[in-house]
C-alpha cells in the first residue's frame, strides 16, 4: 500500500518537473489578456501544453464553444475496470476588460494544468485506476462559461470537481481559504421610447434615459430596505442611437445592466421581483416600453467539507517555511463575490479554495488594477504551484479512497437537501426573465441552470 508520504513526494516532483513551462504559459496568457469568449491565444497555449503531456486526449473548441477545451486522461490500470473513479479540474482563461488579468485567471489556468498532470502521473506511476478530466472554461467574468458547459454535460461522470483561485495578500503569509460565495443574477433592462428634438419638439418625445434614471433611483431607494448580505449594483450603458456630440436628441433607447447578489438561491428568488418592479414602474411612469432579459445566473458555492479537510491536511504536510510558519487553511472564509463554479457545486461535490499571494498588498485584491501586476510575480506562481500540489493530493485521495467518495457524496446530498436546492432552482426559474441565447450551438439543456444527481 502506498503511503501518504510517497504520494506527497511524487506529486511535488511532478510539479517541479513542469513548473518552468507552466510559468511560461501563465506569462504568455498574462501578457495577452483576452476577455470572455475571446480567449483564442489562451486556448492555443493551454491546449498545446496539454497536448505534450503523456496520455491526455485534448479536444479543442469543445462543447460547441470556440474557446472551451478539455483534456482527458485514463490510467492504464483503468482500461478494463467496470467503474473508474473520476476527478475533474478547471482552468479559467478570461481577463477583465481594461484591467487585464486582475483576477488572476492566468494563475487559475496553470493551477488546473499542474493539478491534472500531477494527478495523472501519480495514477500511472503507482498503477492506480482513475480518470482525470481537465476543462478549459471560458468567460467566467459574467459569461457563465461553466454554467453553459454544465448544461452540455461537460461535468458528467465526475465524482468530484476541483479548482483554485488566487486571493489577496495576508501580510506576506502563505495559506488559503475555503470560501463561500454569493448567488448573482445578471439582468439587462432596455427601455424603448420615442426620440425628438430636445429644443424644438420635446413634447413629442418619450425619454428612455428618463426611464433609466427613474429605475436607477427606485433601486437605490430599495437598497435601504434590503437585508444584510444582499447587494444590487448596476450601470447605464446608453445606446448607439444617442447623439455622439450634443444632447439635442432625446434618447429613444437606454439600457441598464444590473447584478443582483444574495447569499442563497432562496433569497435571490425573493429579491428579483422587487428589482423587476423598479424597472416596470419606471417604464409605466415615463411611457416607455420595457424589454427584460436574463444575462447569467451563478448559484452560491457549496464547498465540500470532506474535500476541504483533505486539502488542508495535504497543504500542511507539504509546506514548511524556514521560519516555522505553517500553511494555514481557513475553513469558513467568506467573500461577496460570485462564480459560475457555484453552479457546478450544485451538480457534483466540489472544492474551490482561494490561496494567498504573499506579495499582494492590502489594496491588491482581485479586480483592482494593481492586482494584474501581482499575478505576474514569481512569488505568485510559486504560491499557485504550492496550492496545486495540495489540490492534486486531494484529487488522489478521492480517486484512491472509496470511503472518502462515499463521505463527500453523502455530505453533498445532505447539504443540497438542507437548502432545498431543487425547490430553490424552481423558484428562480419562475421569477427570472427569459434567458438570452447561449454561446455556440443550442442543446437540449440550454434552459437549465442546475442539475441534481452525481455519477457515483
Amino acid at each position: 500500500m502506498v503511503s501518504a508520504h510517497e504520494y506527497d513526494e511524487a506529486v511535488q516532483r511532478y510539479i517541479r518537473d513542469i513548473e518552468d513551462d507552466l510559468r511560461k504559459v501563465s506569462m504568455s496568457i498574462h501578457d495577452r489578456p483576452e476577455v470572455g469568449w475571446e480567449e483564442y491565444h489562451a486556448h492555443k497555449v493551454l491546449t498545446d501544453f496539454m497536448d505534450k503531456q503523456d496520455g491526455f486526449k485534448v479536444t479543442r473548441h469543445a462543447y460547441d464553444l470556440e474557446t472551451a477545451w478539455s483534456a482527458v486522461f485514463t490510467s492504464s490500470a483503468a482500461e478494463n475496470a467496470k467503474q473508474v473513479p473520476t476527478i475533474g479540474f478547471n482552468s479559467e482563461m478570461d481577463a477583465l476588460k481594461g484591467l487585464g488579468h486582475a483576477c488572476g485567471h492566468n494563475l487559475i489556468a496553470i493551477a488546473g494544468c499542474a493539478s491534472a498532470v500531477a494527478t495523472a502521473r501519480a495514477l500511472e506511476e503507482f498503477s492506480l485506476p482513475g480518470r482525470v478530466i481537465l476543462l478549459g472554461t471560458p468567460a467566467e467574468e459574467g459569461g457563465g462559461g461553466k454554467a453553459i458547459m454544465l448544461e452540455r454535460d461537460a461535468y458528467k461522470g465526475m465524482d468530484a470537481c476541483l479548482m483554485l483561485h488566487p486571493g489577496g495578500g495576508q501580510d506576506g503569509k502563505h495559506g488559503a481559504g475555503v470560501i463561500t460565495s454569493n448567488c448573482i443574477s445578471g439582468i439587462k433592462a432596455t427601455f424603448h421610447g420615442v426620440s425628438s428634438h430636445a429644443g424644438a419638439t420635446p413634447e413629442l418625445a418619450v425619454n428612455a434615459l428618463d426611464a433609466a434614471f427613474v429605475a436607477y433611483s427606485a433601486i437605490s431607494a430599495l437598497r435601504q430596505q434590503l437585508a444584510p448580505g444582499t447587494k444590487v449594483h448596476g450601470i447605464i450603458t446608453g445606446s448607439d442611437e444617442w447623439s455622439p456630440n450634443e444632447p439635442i436628441v432625446i434618447p429613444s433607447k437606454a439600457t441598464m445592466l444590473y447584478g443582483l447578489r444574495t447569499e442563497s438561491s432562496f433569497t435571490l428568488a425573493d429579491l428579483i421581483p422587487r428589482v423587476l418592479r423598479c424597472f416596470e414602474g419606471a417604464a409605466t411612469a415615463t411611457g416607455c416600453s420595457l424589454e427584460l432579459e436574463r444575462e447569467h445566473l451563478y448559484l452560491e458555492l457549496r464547498q465540500s467539507g470532506p474535500l476541504a479537510k483533505e486539502f488542508a491536511a495535504a497543504a500542511a504536510r507539504c509546506w514548511h517555511s524556514d521560519d516555522g510558519e505553517s500553511y494555514h487553511v481557513e475553513m469558513h472564509a467568506k467573500t461577496g463575490a460570485s462564480t459560475d463554479f457555484g453552479n457546478v457545486s450544485y451538480h457534483v461535490p466540489a472544492l474551490h479554495p482561494m490561496f494567498n499571494l504573499p506579495e499582494a498588498g492590502p489594496k491588491d485584491q482581485p479586480h483592482a488594477a494593481s492586482y494584474a501586476k501581482t499575478t505576474a510575480l514569481p512569488s505568485s506562481h510559486e504560491a499557485t504551484l504550492r496550492a496545486s500540489t495540495a489540490l492534486a493530493l486531494t484529487a488522489l485521495k478521492v480517486l484512491t479512497s472509496k470511503d472518502l467518495r462515499d463521505e463527500m457524496y453523502k455530505a453533498w446530498k445532505e447539504d443540497l437537501k438542507a437548502i432545498d436546492a431543487e425547490h430553490a432552482i424552481e423558484r428562480l426559474h419562475k421569477v427570472l426573465p427569459e434567458k438570452q441565447g447561449a454561446r455556440g450551438k443550442s442543446s437540449d439543456h440550454d434552459h437549465e441552470d442546475g442539475h441534481f444527481g452525481c455519477q457515483h
